[in-house]
């Protein structure tokens, strides 16, 4: 058998030699002898003829043959006798059937054949498979009588291999361009569609008989023919290029891609392109969505905090080249917290979503409404000096004190507001918000539902800053602050604890971390407070765990200044060996915003905690400005969805789901705090939520309370 490269044969090559070795017409060749035909003209000619020529006598001896026919091996005699010839081999195109003696080209010419176009295949001994097509007739004299056999035989192994790549290769393109799932279209260089594949179909809408001789840029509308043409410029100059499009289907929807688009040069002249598009939508949504989160409240759809810093500096820079003025209004609703304590988060929610529909309504094209968080918001006014805000903030109370109707129940809120003008009272950003905050903190201590301007010297929320400031520096001394503990439930079994500092103040009471820690972030306080709570969390697990008590993970917050703090990992480590807590019960959390501050300083920061085996965590996740490049960076363990998605789940469920699906990609676990219902928990669970934090379970509890529900849970 002769090893084969293909079964096909392919086309037979056309017999070319007929004409020059007709015998001539006086029959001179009928005595035709060895010795005879060396001494003709022809013979020089012959020999070295790539083809092979081979001359047999009617009783099967060869008169003559040439040196390709040696190589051939088409130079051996034929015993038509015995039916035998030489020692060569030869196979039919299937590479594998011998040729039998009678169809051998040189006997079936003998046989009164003519051979035209027969394909042989033989492996000359040492050598590769040769491919050879052999063409014959009988030379005869002129009365017709036969002489001899005349075989010519040409080699046409490289044909037949270039023949089959060159299939080979269609078949694959074929099959390339007819089941890869990507589009994939060829144009000419007017841009007109040749081909596509079932793909392009499938994506858009589209069949060939759609779109055969058709631009592209029916698929377009304008603006984007403009810029796939200004996008094509490399392209048309013979080099590849890439970007996202979007085109129109046939049903009028429109469809993102990914597209690449090859020039098809010929001859180092271009003369079409062929285009391969990867559907993005779905993709580009989730961009979208995250996007959206990273800058938007998620309960009122307004810019968040992020966008309105951006667009704060946007709006500044514009009013200094323009030598213009501009307000910045701050203001939070009174007695929300109360409302939200007593009426549930719902209605609070309820209450938010129509304020900020109020505020969205009372602005103009110019003026940008956010939500900084809870009750908060604020609005950017460029152009209006001290009386246009006056004027604005009079109206806008006017418009918010109506009552806002919720099911039968019908509510008045009032607001606090604090005006700060560039530049009279300060020049950047940040100094703007932080006049407007305390001159709202002075409408307060005004009796609320007014306004205020900025006023130094009347700043009583300065003053009571100050009285806090000077609390906070001796309140661990004093042994005001203690913690509190929220457990996280996996079904009915506790597996964490979030530990929650509380400030017993000798003057205002119980006050809210949303008021002291920020005031101990700017002052730098939060270091050593920030150690107390993590020193006293961890000596209380260690004791609840001497004690017998089932071992939980402990979670603990960290701050921004704590984050950046570069004793952070040593101070950690240290507080580990003095109270013997192991670090794999040891949960550190960060709010997502502060992730994202300084991400050279800190995923080296928090790599090194994760190395020590602590557990790292991302807290309220949704709220921040967080990428998803920048979030794959990071060396967390889990994601915790926070609670104002919960609050408002028929609203939150997509944007609730596309977190979930980004922690399961992101092989993180998922906690969701805030949970407060059953069909919240219900909904969770089926997105692959299994740890759960919030009032459904638990509301914060002191030590003594955590430590009764951890007996109490290990004796069931």
């Amino acid at each position: 058998m002769i090893p084969t490269k293909s079964n096909s044969p392919g086309a037979h090559m056309n017999f070319i030699g007929n004409s020059l070795f007709s015998p001539p017409v006086d029959g001179s060749l009928g005595g035709l002898s060895s010795s005879t035909l060396h001494e003709t003209l022809l013979q020089p000619i012959l020999e070295h003829m790539e083809a092979g020529v081979t001359v047999y006598g009617l009783d099967g001896n060869v008169l003559f043959f040439n040196k390709a026919a040696k190589h051939f091996g088409m130079s051996e005699p034929i015993n038509l006798h015995e039916q035998t010839y030489g020692s060569s081999a030869f196979y039919h195109p299937d590479g594998i059937t011998p040729v039998a003696f009678e169809e051998l080209p040189s006997v079936r010419v003998l046989c009164g054949e003519i051979v035209n176009g027969q394909e042989l295949w033989t492996q000359p001994s040492g050598k590769a498979v040769s491919i050879l097509v052999a063409n014959g007739k009988l030379l005869t004299q002129v009365s017709g009588e036969p002489v001899g056999a005349l075989i010519v035989t040409h080699d046409i192994t490289e044909r037949k291999w270039a023949e089959q790549r060159l299939e080979v290769s269609e078949q694959r393109y074929k099959s390339l361009f007819e089941h890869n799932p990507d589009i994939v279209c060829w144009l000419d260089l007017a841009g007109k569609f040749l081909n596509l594949n079932p793909a392009f179909e499938v994506v858009t809408g589209y069949s060939l008989n759609d779109l055969r001789n058709q631009s592209f840029q029916q698929l377009l509308d304008r603006e984007g023919v403009k810029r796939v043409l200004s996008m094509s410029r490399h392209t048309q100059k013979g080099v590849s290029d890439n970007y996202d499009l979007s085109v129109l289907h046939k049903n009028g929807t429109r469809i993102e891609l990914n597209a690449t688009v090859v020039p098809i040069v010929v001859n180092e002249t271009n003369v079409g392109y062929f285009v391969i598009a990867k559907d993005i939508t779905k993709r580009k949504e989730t961009e979208r969505m995250i996007h959206y989160l990273a800058y938007h409240d998620t309960l009122t759809g307004l810019p968040n905090r992020s966008l309105f810093q951006s667009k704060l500096e946007d709006s500044l820079l514009h009013a200094s080249h323009q030598a213009q003025p501009l307000a910045i209004l701050f203001l939070d609703l009174d007695r929300f917290k109360y409302i939200n304590d007593t009426l549930g988060h719902s209605t609070g929610d309820h209450l938010l979503t129509q304020v900020a529909e109020r505020l969205r309504d009372s602005v103009g094209p110019h003026d940008t409404v956010c939500r900084l968080g809870g009750d908060e918001f604020t609005i950017i006014l460029p152009g209006m000096a001290h009386d246009e805000a006056m004027h604005f903030a009079e109206k806008l109370m006017q418009k918010l004190i109506s009552p806002i109707f919720l099911g039968n129940q019908s509510f008045v809120v009032t607001t606090s507001m604090g005006i700060s003008l560039f530049p009279q009272d300060g020049t950047d950003a940040e100094t703007l918000i932080k006049n407007a905050d305390t001159a709202m903190y002075q409408a307060k201590e005004h009796g609320r539902n007014n306004y205020q301007f900025f006023c130094p010297e009347l700043n009583i929320a300065l003053a009571k800053k100050m009285m806090l400031e000077a609390g906070l520096r001796t309140a661990l001394d004093h042994n005001e602050f203690q913690l509190h503990y929220q457990p996280q439930y996996d079904h009915e079994k506790i597996v964490g604890l979030e530990a929650l500092i509380r400030w017993q103040h000798p003057a205002y009471g119980i006050v809210s971390p949303l008021d002291f820690i920020p005031l101990a972030e700017e002052t730098g306080l939060i270091i050593p407070i920030g150690q107390w709570v993590l020193e006293k969390a961890c000596q209380q697990c260690v004791e609840w765990q001497q004690q017998g008590l089932p071992p939980v993970r402990l979670a603990v917050n960290l701050s921004m200044r704590q984050l950046q703090d570069k004793h952070l990992v040593t101070m950690v480590q240290q507080t580990l060996q003095k109270t013997g807590l192991a670090p794999a019960y040891l949960e550190l959390e960060i709010t997502e915003s502060i992730a994202m501050h300084r991400l050279d300083t800190v995923i080296p920061r928090l790599q090194a905690l994760q190395d020590m085996g602590i557990h790292i965590s991302i807290d309220d996740f949704g709220t921040g400005y967080s990428s998803l490049s920048c979030l794959q960076s990071l060396p967390i363990n889990s994601l915790k969805i926070d609670q104002s998605f919960m609050r408002n789940m028929s609203t939150n469920t997509s944007i609730v789901s596309a977190i979930a699906a980004m922690a399961h990609s992101l092989s993180l676990s998922l906690v969701a705090e805030g949970v407060e219902t059953e069909a919240q928990l219900e909904f969770l669970r089926s997105l692959g939520c299994s740890t759960f934090q919030g009032y459904f379970f638990s509301k914060p509890i002191s030590a003594t309370e955590c430590e009764w529900l951890l007996a109490n849970l290990a004796a069931k």
